[in-house]
């Protein structure tokens, strides 16, 4: 009786050490820092940022936004109008990290025929020397 009493607790404990580890998994995150600085052309228009499909941010020129994300892959992407994904828009992943910030910068291109927005990472060092020139947009929906 006794050893079935231990064997049931010791199996509770174990469970309960299992819940726990898992729970901390899931709340575990990161950030994701979308940056715009694309100069002259395209200024006058905010462009729409996503995050794994979902609508996170309006960005004007020489803006930043900062958004929590579970950590993980993440697919990013930016397109010039609509508040939903659109599926041509180019996506981008990144992975993020428990406690640490993923740089993800806004890139305008412009051609002959057709203009392009895309993101791309970027490192701290270049991020940091961006942001600079730019300011926090807490207020991008």
């Amino acid at each position: 009786m006794c050893k079935k009493l231990i064997i049931v607790l010791l199996m509770s404990l174990s469970f309960n050490i299992a819940m726990q580890a898992q729970e901390s998994k899931t709340t575990e995150t990161g950030k994701i820092y979308f940056l715009r600085s694309t100069g002259f052309q395209g200024s006058a228009v905010a462009f729409k940022t996503f995050i794994d499909g979902e609508f996170v941010c309006k960005l004007n020129n020489k803006k930043y936004s900062i958004h929590e994300v579970p950590v993980g892959k993440h697919e990013c992407s930016v397109q010039f109008g609509g508040k939903k994904s659109k599926e041509k828009a180019e996506k981008f992943e990144v992975q993020v990290e428990a406690g640490k910030i993923t740089y993800v910068q806004l890139v305008f291109e412009t051609g002959l025929f057709i203009n392009n927005i895309y993101c791309e990472e970027v490192t701290e060092n270049t991020a940091t020397q961006k942001m600079k020139i730019m300011e926090e947009d807490t207020k991008c929906l």
